[in-house]
């Protein structure tokens, strides 16, 4: 489904998922299985050591169960082209380290899921809303796992007592959510990350999606700007809490400004100098991406088609609350992650 002018959420980061079609009762012996939580699962930095799993830990026959799918007498395997990148937006958070109720570390306050097809040299964009219900892995303070239960799928960030364990369990959460689909790798960029990297881009040029006059008079519909960092990190964040669907309205206009940084990064930028301007956030950023993986997202051709979850949102009883359509969400990973065996 293509993004429209209601939906979205935040920035300096990406994503995607995939689309076409299942019948239930095909699904139920299929790959698009959750992946139960289990007691053994690394708990610490220490045990991570100091870089992300480059994907989420399955058994051997899980592995082998997912690479192949049947629909409707068609034989459909998994496109060994691709690679996915997570990109997560940071909110401030009142603590990096989770306590017994949540709610006071960081969460994924903006969510994307980058996938780079390395056959059609193409990298596409898929949004997930932080306000996604999904199965979250509850963690004690001690880092011991407690329960899954479901969630907003921003709160899975919370429960790691690092930014390279938050990272971790977010890889697997959107893994689950995705039917076992893995998540390679994995770029989280607090706010100050991204006011740093804006500026020493020497701003963001981004032509208004809409009027947004409500944050700034001179974000009128169509104006084209360059913003600070400081602006381009309010217009990413900035959205009216009050208002039902507040989170899926400022989508739009994040979409476009990383659109328009992913386009600075690929007319400016050297591996070399993305390298540099990523070490440039310090402590603002978490990633585990290699030198190819960035020489595959300032070189491959970005589709200006953003793809988003199928589903519908609804008010919960403190939060909007947005569920996914599983019937369609398994025909889009289907379509983005499966190739028909000829």
């Amino acid at each position: 489904m293509k993004l429209t002018n209601k939906y979205f959420t935040i920035a300096g980061v990406i994503v995607l998922a995939i689309l076409v079609g299942a019948v239930a009762a095909i699904f139920l012996n299929s790959p698009f299985e959750t992946q139960q939580p289990t007691a053994d699962m690394p708990d610490s930095q220490d045990r991570l050591s100091t870089s992300l799993p480059s994907e989420i830990e399955t058994t051997e026959a899980e592995e082998d169960w997912g690479s192949t799918v049947e629909q409707d007498g068609i034989l459909y395997r998994l496109d060994p082209s691709l690679q996915t990148v997570l990109f997560l937006g940071l909110d401030d958070g009142g603590s990096s380290i989770p306590g017994v109720t949540p709610g006071e570390g960081r969460r994924a306050d903006t969510i994307f899921l980058l996938l780079l097809d390395s056959q059609k040299r193409e990298t596409q964009l898929l949004a997930i809303s932080r306000d996604t219900i999904a199965d979250v892995d509850f963690y004690d303070a001690n880092g011991e796992y407690s329960y899954t239960a479901p969630t907003h799928i921003n709160m899975q960030y919370f429960f790691g007592d690092s930014p390279t364990r938050s990272c971790y369990l977010t890889k697997r959460a959107i893994s689950r959510l995705l039917y076992g689909m893995r998540v390679d790798a994995c770029l989280a960029l607090n706010a100050d990350g991204i006011v740093t990297i804006v500026d020493q881009l020497g701003g963001l040029t981004i032509t208004m999606p809409g009027d947004y006059t409500d944050i700034d008079p001179k974000y009128e519909d169509g104006a084209e700007l360059c913003l600070t960092g400081a602006e381009t990190e309010h217009l990413l964040r900035y959205r009216d809490t009050s208002t039902h669907g507040s989170n899926e309205v400022r989508v739009e206009r994040q979409v476009r400004l990383i659109q328009a940084l992913v386009k600075k990064f690929q007319t400016e930028l050297s591996v070399s100098k993305l390298e540099e301007l990523l070490d440039s956030a310090g402590e603002s950023l978490c990633s585990d991406l290699d030198a190819e993986t960035l020489k595959k997202l300032i070189s491959y051709h970005l589709n200006p088609e953003t793809l988003t979850l199928p589903g519908s949102l609804v008010a919960g009883s403190e939060h909007d609350e947005f569920h996914v359509d599983e019937t369609a969400l398994r025909e889009l990973v289907l379509a983005l992650y499966y190739q028909p065996v000829e």
